[in-house]
């Protein structure tokens, strides 16, 4: 692996649930997957836990230690100096944040106003799984840690409620990149899992943001009639007879979409039309799965004892796993209070399309359902979306898939920039 900086672009789609991403270290085509939950404990401590030994750092850092489910995204302990971050105290990532004491646990609001763009966690996050890529990288590459600071050169594709992406894309995208500043803006991650610390320095040179939805929608158009089928096959097995004369490559070819993206903290509605983004007709709903989580979890805690969670993710992985034979009463009992508080969502959602339907015109062609919460309502919400649709298609993504979609749509972004940027450095070689 080179000396000089390691090459990595990835698309991360940092949802108020999960953060879901790709990144490829260009220098040898290793991709990593990412999938952790977004959040973060935070503690003043200088010990938290136990460091590691470096001479685990092969073992702890290998693709069978994630195989196995223990990658290290989810056990990543850092700490950051960079203007997007105001303090340096560690923190400690994904599954292993919901289980360490620390000082404070964040997770992205959900009822309040704050604009995700202003929450310190986004940028939290995507400094983290960029700085823990360039490790796991170095070591694969080397079997040790690093002897030295490591740096990276990063390409990332991001993305942004549609309400927000319409108003602060730019300056969201600056933030990362220090655009105006007369030094390339450098953020600085140390990371302590190990008894040494390793230094990575990050620089952005390029960054590209989506709105939420509309990034999923690239994805789509990308896997071409392999996804369209299965699309179709799906809706089939609702409607036995819908949409008989429609074939995988008509679906591939429309250029008038709705999507109904479902989020933790709100459901995108990106509209297509002509085969472009047309922010006039979409939306962002300000609510999303989380909602009905943080709602169930106030009326547990007045009227069942026996469920008490200290977050809605704890309460999230606990409805996903499935339960023991001691747990699976009170299993049955959580998973009722979210169903009755996500009945809510479904009648917001369902309001929503309609407007958005309206906005979007006679000229749609397909309606796609995605996104990381929509398999726990798609019982109550798919039957109800067909209905208001009338005869336009709803193609209900399957949860094992859709809530990757968005990730994918940002690294395909990234990554066409960064190919045209090659491209025109060939064409135009230094005199």
């Amino acid at each position: 692996m080179s000396e000089e900086t390691i090459p990595l672009t990835g698309g991360i789609d940092v949802g108020n649930g999960y953060v879901k991403g790709v990144i490829r270290n260009n220098e040898n085509g290793v991709f990593d997957e990412i999938d952790l939950p977004s959040a973060v404990t935070s503690t003043s401590r200088q010990n938290p836990k136990v460091p590691l030994a470096d001479t685990t750092a092969a073992e702890v850092l290998s693709d069978d230690a994630a195989a196995a489910g223990d990658d290290f995204y989810n056990r990543l302990d850092c700490t950051m100096s960079t203007p997007l971050v105001a303090a340096s105290d560690r923190r400690i990532f994904g599954r292993a944040a919901l289980n360490v004491r620390g000082s404070k646990f964040t997770e992205f609001e959900v009822l309040g106003k704050h604009s995700k763009v202003d929450q310190e966690l986004a940028k939290v996050l995507v400094l983290g799984v960029f700085a823990a890529k360039a490790l796991r990288d170095h070591v694969r590459a080397t079997g040790a840690l690093p002897d030295r600071e490591l740096r990276v050169k990063v390409r990332a594709g991001l993305a942004l409620p549609i309400s927000e992406f319409v108003a602060r894309r730019n300056a969201y995208a600056a933030e990362f990149m220090g655009i105006g500043s007369t030094e390339p803006l450098v953020h600085l991650v140390t990371i302590k899992n190990f008894s040494t610390p390793v230094s990575v320095r990050l620089e952005f040179v390029d960054v590209q943001v989506m709105a939420e939805g509309a990034s999923a929608q690239f994805a789509i158009t990308d896997k071409k009639e392999l996804l369209a089928q299965a699309l179709l096959d799906d809706l089939r097995t609702r409607q036995a007879d819908a949409f008989a004369d429609v074939t995988a490559a008509d679906l591939v070819a429309v250029q008038n979409t709705v999507g109904v993206d479902i989020g933790e903290g709100t459901v995108n509605f990106p509209v297509f039309t002509d085969g472009r983004f047309n922010p006039e007709a979409a939306f962002t709903l300000e609510q999303g799965h989380g909602t009905a989580l943080m709602n169930a979890m106030e009326r547990m805690s007045e009227s069942d004892k026996a469920l008490q969670f200290t977050s809605r993710k704890q309460l999230a992985d606990f409805l996903q796993a499935p339960p023991s034979v001691l747990q699976k009463a009170r299993h049955e009992r959580a998973a009722g209070f979210v169903a009755d508080e996500a009945t809510y969502l479904v009648d917001a959602i369902v309001s929503a399309f309609g407007d958005v339907l309206s906005q979007a015109g006679a000229t749609t062609e397909v309606v796609y359902v995605y996104g990381g919460g929509a398999g726990p309502v798609r019982e109550m919400l798919h039957p109800r979306l067909l209905q208001a649709a009338g005869d336009i298609p709803v193609l209900y993504l399957d949860s094992s898939y859709s809530r990757h979609l968005n990730r994918e749509g940002m690294y395909i972004a990234a990554r066409h920039v960064e190919m045209a940027s090659t491209v025109r450095a060939v064409a135009e070689p230094d005199s």
